[in-house]
């Protein structure tokens, strides 16, 4: 049984510190500190990214931006190489952009009803591209097939996603062997 090795919140404000320094070879250091906790513990960004998905988002726009707006090639070059590392250990959950506040322009979740950090209600905010429920008239997400708010049925869409034929959970296409059951999806080439 594979053990998650967390992200812990030293660790987490050392990373969101080192990506907003001014100190170019602070910066180069978090970067390749990202880009290793991608490569040997993807699953501790994947697990980041479920319960702390404000940081993680934080983390993702800090690269972006060391990406855009960076003038030494050496970190611009690393953080291209770190925010790849980090899409790849994420998958299709990096995808997904959180709206952020009107008020107080932090991240927030579509699923909840007020903002976590400022208190304002997500209804009454505006926001570009994103739909309301028919019946609530809450905002959804477009991957909702059901509204969180009101559980009116969005769309009739079943998964798109490849199942596992033993458990019929949802699997990722990478995956070798089904992690909720132990089947073996694929067989290794020689």
């Amino acid at each position: 049984m594979a053990t998650v090795l967390p992200i812990n919140e030293e660790e987490k404000m050392s990373i969101i510190a080192g990506l907003r320094s001014r100190v170019p070879a602070t910066k180069l250091v978090t970067l390749k500190k990202i880009a290793d906790i991608a490569d040997l513990r993807p699953e501790s960004l994947q697990y980041l990214e479920m319960t702390d998905k404000r940081s993680m988002n934080e983390i993702i726009q800090s690269i972006e931006k060391i990406c855009n707006m960076e003038q030494d090639e050496v970190i611009k070059r690393e953080a291209l190489i770190s925010l790849e590392k980090v899409k790849k250990a994420l998958g299709t959950k990096f995808n997904m952009e959180l709206p952020l506040c009107n008020n107080c322009n932090q991240a927030i979740d579509l699923g909840w009803k007020y903002c976590t950090n400022c208190g304002s209600k997500i209804a009454d905010m505006v926001f570009e591209n994103v739909e309301r429920c028919d019946n609530c008239k809450n905002y959804i997400s477009e991957s909702w097939i059901y509204c969180a708010h009101c559980s009116n049925l969005l769309k009739e869409e079943i998964e798109t996603h490849p199942t596992c034929p033993k458990c019929k959970r949802s699997v990722d296409p990478s995956w070798m062997v089904c992690p909720y059951c132990g089947h073996r999806l694929k067989r290794v080439k020689p």
